[in-house]
């Protein structure tokens, strides 16, 4: 469990829904939208837009839970650019820009009859609400080998009316605990401090943990002197000599190595417009990431065909992920022609279609030649998305250690009580239909770069052999 008193900020993903301000208006009238309830097929989202209500529910089985902070974001989050309806305006299709999947929502007139009596905020109706969201929305308990139902049985022996907010916390982390799961949160705000869980997935973050604890420091210190260690002084001065270019808000370095290689290294994929490093917007703007993203690919596609590289590496070691949409983008540029990259399809729809998604080449400027794909435990969500659009493409050569194994969008829900969970609950297939969720996405050549021992001081090394491997390919 981590703790943390600064303040939530807005979540950007979609649907997580903490308490933004805003000014509620009629959404329905806006969207030119029937004035109705509309429930998602899969996801679990009850919107309530009938004259006078502006509502979100979380729908789990037996349980429903009015998402009591989500009233003034829903104007935010339901857009013309996000929201497109069926001809027979019996259905609308909720999505982010540039992305090619939705969320279908179907009306009805009522609310479902468990929404109208929304679970209390009580120990036993939070705990339900917790259990059912669960059981009704997480893809991958089998992937990680959890007999949800039987972690229900018995944690349900320690519930109690009367017990505190800071022991439900410590159950629902408990219950949580064997799901070694990238995407998975719980968040809350206990008398003024917020709380957090998430499992330590990958061997960097358990080293940090483990440094941290030895040193008697905060996590978050090692962390930074960590990502400055590998950002700053691996990076920027190693493998680039100091000769190297930021660019989006610094969130990517790239340059020419050894004479005739590029380099390129992507650390995020969102908050590209921000100021700051490990900055992400609290407004997002798709259209202005997606411009910003070709401005950087188009100087540094020119400067490399000015250079005459003979191949390109792509490090995404560290990748904390962003938005797919990003990622395609990047891979892009490199594509010969139109690949299909994954399928994705909600976990839980009842009328489950799964949507493909392709890159295709692009007529700005591109690279066309050798291509190597780093990639470590510790590139995750987008990184992975990225990961797959590359390995589409047969001039590309993946290597390092496997991805972190968490590629699925994070589906937030709400609890009575306030608390928020996040989790996976959506199924990406690469072309080959293989599920790499839970194991991460293996490389075809192995190369150790990061270890809960030597953190991140062996990349630049490992960056300099993918280099001597270039060149003794006869690549020059």
């Amino acid at each position: 469990m981590r703790r943390s008193t600064k303040a939530a900020a807005c979540a950007t993903a979609v649907f997580s829904l903490l308490a933004c301000s805003g000014i509620a208006t009629d959404i329905a009238s806006r969207l030119r939208i029937t004035p109705t309830v509309w429930v998602s097929d899969g996801y679990g989202y009850v919107i309530d837009l009938r004259p006078g209500h502006q509502e979100l529910y979380h729908l789990a089985g037996n349980s429903c839970v009015l998402d009591a902070n989500a009233r003034s974001v829903l104007d935010a989050i339901l857009t013309p650019d996000t929201v497109r309806k069926a001809s027979d305006d019996n259905a609308l299709f909720y999505g982010v820009k540039h992305e090619p999947h939705h969320i279908t929502f179907n009306s009805r007139r009522t609310l479902p009859s468990t929404c109208a009596s929304p679970v209390p905020d009580t120990a036993e109706g939070n705990f339900q609400a917790f259990v059912d969201i669960f059981a009704a929305n997480y893809a991958f308990f089998d992937v990680y080998g959890v007999d949800w139902d039987q972690r229900v049985r018995k944690a349900r022996q320690n519930l109690s009316p009367d017990m505190t907010q800071d022991a439900l916390f410590e159950l629902f982390a408990e219950m949580l605990a064997p799901l070694k799961d990238g995407h998975l949160k719980l968040n809350a705000q206990i008398d003024g401090t917020q709380y957090s869980t998430s499992p330590l997935t990958t061997p960097l973050g358990r080293g940090v943990a483990q440094k941290a604890a030895a040193l008697g420091v905060d996590e978050s210190e090692v962390f930074v002197a960590e990502l400055e260690n590998y950002w700053e002084n691996g990076i920027a001065q190693q493998v680039l000599q100091g000769d190297g270019e930021a660019a989006a808000s610094g969130k990517i370095q790239y340059g020419v190595i050894d004479g005739n290689v590029g380099y390129i290294a992507v650390l995020m994929l969102t908050g590209l417009t921000d100021s700051a490093l490990l900055s992400i917007p609290d407004n997002f703007d798709a259209d202005e990431e997606y411009a910003l993203i070709n401005r950087v690919l188009d100087n540094i596609l020119t400067e490399f065909t000015q250079a005459n590289v003979k191949a390109v590496i792509i490090d995404v070691s560290i990748n904390f992920g962003g938005h797919d949409f990003l990622a395609r983008e990047i891979a892009a540029r490199f594509a010969d022609e139109r690949h299909l990259v994954l399928t994705k399809r909600a976990f839980d729809a009842q009328n489950p279609q799964a949507t493909p998604v392709y890159i295709q080449p692009t007529d700005r400027p591109s690279f066309d030649g050798p291509v190597y794909l780093m990639t470590t435990q510790s590139t995750v969500s987008a990184g992975e998305i990225m990961t797959l659009a590359f390995r589409a493409l047969p001039n590309v050569t993946h290597v390092g250690q496997p991805t972190q194994g968490a590629l699925s969008d994070v589906l937030y829900k709400a609890l009575p009580n306030g608390w928020e969970i996040g989790m996976s609950n959506e199924i990406y297939r690469d072309p080959d239909g293989i599920l790499w969720e839970g194991r991460g996405i293996t490389p075809e050549i192995a190369i150790d770069i990061f270890s809960e021992t030597d953190l991140v001081s062996r990349h630049p090394a490992v960056v300099q052999q993918i280099v001597n491997h270039i060149h003794e390919a006869n690549i020059r």
